[in-house]
Parts: C-alpha cells; structure tokens; sequence
C-alpha cells in the first residue's frame, strides 16, 4: 500500500525538525527531577535545582500535577517553585482535527512576568489555519494560516496585533519545503524595531535547511539577516541519537557555544558558553522515573 500522506504542518512549526535541534534544555548546577504515579492518569512531578544561577540563594524547588487521558487527548500540567512561580497548561483535543490550548503563568514577586494565552488550532486535509488571544503585559491576537501546494511544499503566514501605540503589527510569511532526508525553511518578518526612537520597521529573514545523513544523524544551519541595519548571524547544529541516548550541539557566530547529552534511562549533561557575554553553564541531570516507566525512553 502507498505511504500515508503526513499533515500539513502549522506554521510556528514550519522549521520543528531545526527547532528541534537548535533549542536545546541548557542549564546550571545539579537538576534532579523525579516522578509519582498517583493513578494511571495522575502523575506527581517534582524538580530541584542546586547550584543554579536562577534565583540568589542558588536553589530553587518545584512541584506539580501532570494528568493524561489514555490516548494524549486531554493533557494538564500544573507547577509552583519556591521563586514564586506558578504556572498551568491544558491541551484538549477535539475531534480528529482540532485541538484547544490554554496556559497561564504568574509571578507572586514580579507581576511583569504574567502572561495568559488560549489559542485553537484547526487541521484540515492540506491546510491549517490558528488563532490566538493572549496577554503578556498588554492584550495580543494573532492568526495564521497555512496552504500545501505541492506534496514537499507549504507556504504560509500570520499576523499579530499589539495593543500598544494604538496598535502594532506583526507580519511573517514563509515557505516550507521537505522531500525524503532534506528540508529547507524561508521566512520573513516585519515588526517594529525596539531600538528605533521613532518607531521604525524591521525586516528579518530567516533560512533553515536540515540534511539526515542517517537514521541517528541530522545536520542542520540557519542563515539570518535584517534590514536595514544589516545585522546577520550564522548557526549551525547537530543531532546525535544512539539506542538509548541522544546527543546535541549548537555553534553561531554570536560567540555561543552549546551542547547537551541526554541517556534515556535518566541521565543527562548539559554545556553552554556564551564568549561574547562571559556567560558559562554547566549541569548534570537525574532523572528518577517510577517504576513501570524505567524501561520506557524519554
């Protein structure tokens, strides 16, 4: 029988497969985290940060709920630390083709930090279409809309509304193309440049492309450059997967250097130096599973 044909793909993730690699979990000092079944469904997640640059004291705890229906339809996950964060997240499936999100997260010692979104995402037989309300310090909406042409191509774009200035605009466009072991992403942006006095545009574009060489290796670069301050930027990355493991790296031309090992049976390192900042991360991760999840990867 012929292969089944794959979705169409929303357009934040037209590049998942370099966001996949590029965005790395980097941190610092000691992270313990460890999990409780309380039922089939219920799951109790605990994670403890020593020696980490995050809060002053160099510690930070947090706890949390994660609950799922058998079959991911229903997903909620819930967390509070001691640096006064909370936060909760809810994912509903509706249909075969429609899916509901909804996230909320507070700070009790810096209300600037609160941000509330809900979005609802619809995909069709060779389209997708998004939309989105959301407050991070001043209401927000945004809407894309995503169109495959050919079976490797998919073009697409969305816009977002500030409430701010009267309102700012925020547009992308951009186009995917995926064929067998390569896929190359393009998209442009235009948004208000922060660093104009006058309120001026800029524009960005973003090119990915993403070669797997093998069933465990993938290689990956990204091309950025805005105009008109003709500011550019080259990153390249790759990713690593062995039958119980998976390794990650990140190099650009800002000066940062990355990379991160992770061992699907609960152990994992993590390395970040950023030459231009001085900024140096180094960390080492337990993770302690229940018992009839040990012999299940990550």
């Amino acid at each position: 029988p012929p292969p089944k044909e794959e979705p169409p793909v929303h357009f934040e993730m037209f590049s998942r497969e370099w966001q996949q690699m590029s965005q790395q979990d980097n941190w610092d000092g000691f992270r313990i985290e460890a999990g409780t079944s309380v039922t089939k469904w219920l799951q109790a997640s605990h994670t403890l940060f020593l020696g980490t640059q995050l809060r002053e004291c160099g510690y930070i705890y947090q706890f949390g709920p994660v609950f799922q229906t058998e079959g991911g339809r229903t997903v909620m996950v819930a967390r509070c630390g001691l640096d006064g964060g909370v936060n909760g997240r809810i994912i509903q499936k509706v249909g075969s083709s429609c899916e509901i999100k909804a996230s909320s997260q507070t700070h009790l010692k810096d209300p600037q930090r609160n941000m509330h979104d809900g979005s609802l995402e619809y995909t069709g037989k060779d389209w997708t279409f998004g939309a989105k309300l959301a407050w991070q310090g001043a209401a927000l909406a945004g809407a894309s809309f995503t169109q495959r042409i050919l079976p490797e191509l998919q073009l697409g774009g969305d816009v977002t509304l500030v409430a701010v200035n009267n309102l700012l605009t925020i547009g992308q466009v951009g186009a995917r193309w995926s064929e067998g072991k390569n896929t190359f992403t393009v998209g442009v942006n235009r948004q208000p440049d922060p660093r104009s006095p006058v309120g001026g545009m800029v524009s960005e574009l973003k090119m990915q492309y993403v070669r797997r060489l093998s069933e465990r290796l993938s290689l990956g670069t990204e091309l950025k450059y805005s105009h008109p301050d003709k500011d550019s930027g080259l990153s390249m990355a790759y990713e690593y997967t062995f039958r119980n493991a998976r390794v990650q790296g990140l190099l650009d031309t800002d000066g940062k250097v990355s990379c991160s090992v992770f061992d699907f049976q609960g152990l994992g390192f993590s390395g970040m130096i950023d030459y231009a900042r001085s900024d140096y991360k180094f960390g080492v991760l337990m993770h302690v599973m229940p018992p009839e999840q040990q012999q299940q990867p990550m």
